[in-house]
């Protein structure tokens, strides 16, 4: 009891009241055992007088109070070593803190101090003294005689310079003078030769005097946001400096002399004016860890200079305009992370370089054995309504010559267009098929170009819907899903239109482009603007939810930032009689230039091989086996005595950067999918058309002349597909039949729908363990079960409580994103899996003793939006009794929604919202609506108030119901165990027996509370004494899960 901490709030203040009312009475013991008082942020504006009766106390915090004096009995507290009095309202140093002799620590911050009293000297014990965001005009001089102080904060004053007294601070080892008010460096500080930390950041300092070289103890030093536009050549006299932070300035060169700095280590240079790598630089052989991020480099210095750096381990270049990295960088033994993204990369190319420093090296190692080559390979999509011309223009270039009308696309065609040796083009030519809608982001490289086709002849800039149907809601499709993708327009038919037609037509397009763009731009800045303002308006203690609408307000501005204008230039071509097909040609020559990379000659080859196995070989797919062959055939002799992984390495960055560049389909995150390539696209791609298609008399036209499944079955079957989304497995293998798939092909088009979450997989029967079903949201058309108005009352029942999480979609839910969704929430139904009901727009289901629906549906009241279109939204409801099962249900929910959104839809606009539990119990038309961005709250920063008005109501409801109780994410704490569970019992592999076994609470001890998702290493033990009876498949899939969920580590510890 003597070691206890006491958080004590406002309930202990109260005890404090009482005694400071009875002077005479006994202190009770638990007064006399505390040892800590918490009371932050409690309002209060004094501490009571009988602080003093807390003896053993030995750290008070009281920070975001309304303190502006202290009473003169805290100078009793003989023990007490730390005072926080952060944030509160002195305007003068309080005096009776100058008798606390034993105090070490004292946070004065954020007040409206301006002076420091003399007395101050009595303060022998003070090591650590915290003055930031205070009104400082000069320094407090009485300061210098606190000659045992350690650490001295002075952060965001307005302090000009620093008197020759502070000499006598023998003993100070860190001074923090961050964002003051100086132009010139102090020169009393270099009297502080036992220094060894000095901040001087957001300053205006522009040169430093030569005296800094007195300063030998000194080992970290920020100069970060300064004026510096030279280095300063007397900062090389530091020899014993260890940490250097010169970032955001304007320095453009290094001197030769900083080779004298040999014991640099860190050395920070980000956000300056380098337009080459500092070669002088090179010559710090000690540095580990070097950063150049956000400047302007065009060229790292020959192979020589820069591997000079045998100390360097980390190298960061981000956001510069690099080309070219030395090959010879792969000799650097010590470099463990180089960080290159967001430059313009060449050689390595820039997916390589993403997947990081062992892969770039591979790169070149792949380089220096085979021959490079520069290559000018792209990706070409055309996209557009039906009969807008794609295939014809498609076949035309590949060709060379005119094409007639073609017939129609299935839903994806390929082929390649080659101009020369080293360019060439991938052409996509997509289908209307409402499959492609689903799946299109898995075939379009982000590095591709995107054509939106639309035919001139039937195009007619009068009309009002024409610009929206044939070129805007495909512009807002692309943009949402592949952001910063290349866009230009194609108008097909030129033969069949009048030149004043074609002119007018594009004449119109263009002045609707710039105000589609003009629009969209206007809204994010309306949606952005909304934040700011939310945020003045936010109180000071929902500081978390501040930082909710800052993050909001930044990813808003992302967006803007990569809103890449549509190509200026409108194509305007004739597939019959090639006109204007040379200079769409030109521009893809001149596109493709500027996309230039250089490849080593084996992955050249390694394409060209399975480019030849798309035309020639019989396959569907290719087998790893296979893969291994095409690839390594023309490696040098000494790769083919590599080991199995290292081997395994290679051919997974040539496959990673063939599927960046669209050539391939390659899934590299699954442990069962990485192994086989998708190298004839459309055969996949028909393969789900074929699933998922809404065409009744084709899927029964099949099902009828199928040997496998009799007539009597088929309209059995027929209805499941089309009433229920269900399609078992022996009615997939008969609707993907005519592609002649062997029974491995369709495990893996059956694992590929359910890795892109098309289709979530339910045992019926536990005792038939191939008796196993499909089930497909997208192929639902029935409507809500009457049933489930008993289930789901429109009207929440007595004692029940709702908690609902809105998400709403300007113009349209984009095509497959709420079926994803509903397929997701499958992996958390566990034994509930039979206590779900689907319908076309919705999901009920029961789970951790609550109900839940999820829905889709048109908002028809929406002032913000940019058009008269409804709104979509697509909204999660919980009822239930218990808050906490409650909100993790909730938020388990809404963590999915917004992976998907990032994973498939980067660049789409949604705002999301809690609807007030109080309107909708009480049925409001118009309820109260919150920000959806508490839920993106994380624990440890959190901050709510004790009741949240209900603005429509005008009554206060309990905050609980608008913030998670604890703001703490409790389903993240275990994301492996539970949902590995789920996955387990999903795929046959363990019995609901076993898993009861895993989830049956172990002995608790006395201070612990039942939980299902603490970590809890014994229900993991169990776990994995259950895999080691199964069969191999068990830890093919123990490997998936722990890839799916990050665990890299374990990963590698198995494999």
């Amino acid at each position: 009891m003597a070691n206890r901490q006491v958080l004590a709030g406002r309930e202990s203040l109260n005890l404090l009241h009482r005694l400071q009312l009875s002077p005479q009475s006994k202190t009770p013991d638990t007064v006399l055992e505390w040892t800590e008082l918490h009371i932050d942020s409690v309002g209060i504006d004094n501490l009571p007088d009988s602080i003093d009766r807390c003896k053993n106390v030995k750290a008070i915090s009281a920070p975001g109070n309304k303190l502006y004096s202290l009473p003169q009995s805290i100078s009793n507290l003989p023990h007490l070593t730390v005072l926080n009095l952060w944030k509160n309202t002195f305007t003068t140093f309080p005096i009776v803190l100058c008798g606390l002799t034993n105090l070490e620590v004292l946070y004065l911050g954020k007040n409206q101090l301006s002076d420091i009293p003399v007395d101050i000297t009595r303060m022998k014990g003070l090591r650590v003294f915290n003055l930031n965001s205070n009104v400082f005009n000069t320094f407090p001089i009485a300061l210098c005689d606190l000659t045992n102080l350690v650490e001295l904060h002075l952060v965001k004053n307005k302090i000009p310079d620093i008197p020759v007294d502070i000499t006598r601070m023998k003993g100070l080892k860190l001074f923090n003078l961050t964002n003051n008010a100086f132009t010139t460096f102090p020169i009393a500080l270099c009297g502080l030769t036992n220094l060894e930390v000095l901040y001087l950041g957001n300053n205006q300092l522009s040169d430093i005097p030569v005296d800094i070289s007195r300063m030998k103890g000194l080992k970290i030093f920020n100069l970060n946001s300064n004026a510096f536009t030279t280095f300063p050549i007397a900062l090389c006299g530091l020899t014993n400096l260890e940490k250097l932070y010169l970032y955001n300035n304007e320095l453009s060169d290094i001197p030769v002399d900083i080779t004298r700095m040999k014991g640099l280590k860190i050395f920070n240079l980000n956000t300056n004016a380098f337009t080459t790598f500092p070669i002088a630089l090179c010559g710090l052989t000690n540095l580990e860890e070097l950063n150049l991020d956000d400047n302007y480099i065009a060229d790292i210095p020959v192979p020589v200079d820069i591997t000079r750096m045998t100390g360097l381990k980390a190298l960061r270049l981000k956001y510069n305009y690099i080309t070219h990295l030395p090959p010879q960088m792969r000799n650097m033994e010590s470099l463990r992370q180089l960080d290159v993204t967001h430059n313009t990369l060449v050689q390595p190319p820039k997916h390589i370089a993403n997947r990081g420093l062992d892969a770039i090296k591979r790169y070149f190692e792949a380089l220096t054995d085979t021959k490079a080559i520069q290559s000018s390979r792209m990706q070409v999509n055309f996209l557009g309504e039906t009969e807008a011309g794609k295939t014809s223009i498609s076949r035309t270039l590949q060709l060379g010559g005119p094409t007639m009308m073609a017939d129609r696309t299935r839903v994806v065609e390929q082929g390649t267009c080659e101009v020369d040796q080293n360019i060439g083009f991938n052409i996509n030519d997509f289908g209307g098929h409402d499959v492609y809608k689903i799946v299109h982001p898995i075939f379009i490289s982000s590095r591709g170009l995107v054509f939106i086709t639309f035919n001139l002849s039937k195009y007619d800039p009068e009309k009002e819907g024409h610009y929206q149907l044939y070129i805007g809601d495909w512009i807002d499709k692309v943009q949402a899903q592949i952001p910063g993708i290349q866009i230009a327009l194609i108008g097909t038919h030129l033969d069949e239109v009048e030149i004043p037609q074609i002119e007018a037509a594009c004449s119109a397009i263009t002045r609707q482009l710039e105000d589609h763009a003009s629009e969209k731009k206007k809204w994010y800045q309306a949606q952005k603007e909304k934040c700011e303002n939310k945020m003045k308006e936010i109180p000071e203690a929902q500081a978390s939810l501040h930082q909710a609408y800052q993050s909001k307000a930044a990813h808003l501005q992302k967006l803007y930032d990569q809103m890449k204008p549509i190509h200026e230039h409108i194509f305007t071509v004739s597939s019959f009689t090639c006109e204007g097909v040379s200079e769409l040609k030109d521009y893809l020559v001149s596109f493709a230039r500027t996309s230039a990379e250089v490849l080593p000659g084996l992955w050249v080859e390694a394409a060209k091989n399975i480019c030849t196995k798309k035309i020639e070989g019989s396959e569907n797919t290719l087998g790893w086996e296979v893969i291994e062959d095409l690839i390594l055939q023309n490696a040098p002799a000494s790769w083919k005595k590599m080991s199995l992984g290292d081997k395994e390495k290679i051919i997974c960055d040539i496959l990673s950067f063939l599927a960046h560049r669209g050539d391939i389909i390659w899934f590299d995150r699954s442990p069962l999918l990485m192994k086989v390539v998708f190298h004839k696209q459309e055969v996949l791609v028909n393969v789900l058309k074929a699933v998922l298609t809404h065409d009744k008399g084709e899927v029964s036209q099949k099902l009828q002349k199928s040997m496998k499944i009799t007539r009597k079955k088929a309209p059995e079957i027929e209805k499941d597909i089309f009433s229920r989304g269900i399609v078992s497995k022996q009615a997939m293998s008969c609707l993907c039949e005519s592609f002649k798939l062997s029974s491995t092909e369709v495990d893996v088009m059956i694992e590929m729908m359910l890795k892109l979450e098309l289709c979530y997989q339910v045992q019926e029967d536990e005792s038939l363990p191939f008796n196993t079903s499909f089930h497909f949201p997208w192929l639902l058309t029935e409507e809500r079960q009457p049933e489930l108005d008993t289930k789901w009352p429109s009207k929440v029942p007595p004692d029940t409580t709702q908690l609902t999480l809105q998400v709403f979609f300007p113009y349209k839910c984009p095509d497959g994103l709420y079926e994803k969704f509903s397929v997701r929430q499958h992996k958390h139904l566990g034994f509930m899996k039979t206590m779900r009901m689907d319908w076309k727009d919705g999901v009920y289901a029961e789970l951790d003793g609550c109900k839940m629906q999820l829905t889709r549906e048109t908002h028809q009241s929406n002032p913000d939006a940019v058009s008269q279109d409804p709104d979509w939204v697509i909204s999660m409801a919980v009822r239930g009794s218990h808050l906490s099962n409650m909100w993790h249900v909730l938020m388990q929910g809404h963590s999915d929604l917004v992976d998907i959104i990032k994973e498939d839809w980067p660049g789409l606009s949604h705002d999301k919202y809690l609807v007030c539990p109080h309107c909708v119990s009480e049925y409001s038309e118009h309820p109260t609506l919150f920000p959806g961005e508490i839920l993106d709250q994380t624990s440890g920063t959190a901050s709510k108030p004790r009741q949240m008005p209900c603005i429509n109501t005008g009554v206060s409801i309990p905050t609980d119901l608008v913030y998670p109780p604890h703001l703490v994410m409790s389903w993240q704490e275990e994301p492996c165990l539970k949902d590995m569970l789920n996955e387990f019992l999903q795929e046959g592999i363990i019995t609901h027996r076993e898993a009861e076994m895993v989830r049956a609470e172990p002995p608790q001890h006395h201070d612990q509370t039942s939980t299902t998702r603490v970590v809890c290493p014994e229900k993991t033990a169990v776990f994995l004494d259950i895999l080691t009876r199964k069969p191999d498949r068990a830890h093919v899939t123990l490997c998936q899960c722990l890839q799916e969920q990050g665990q890299t580590d374990l990963l590698e510890l198995i494999q």
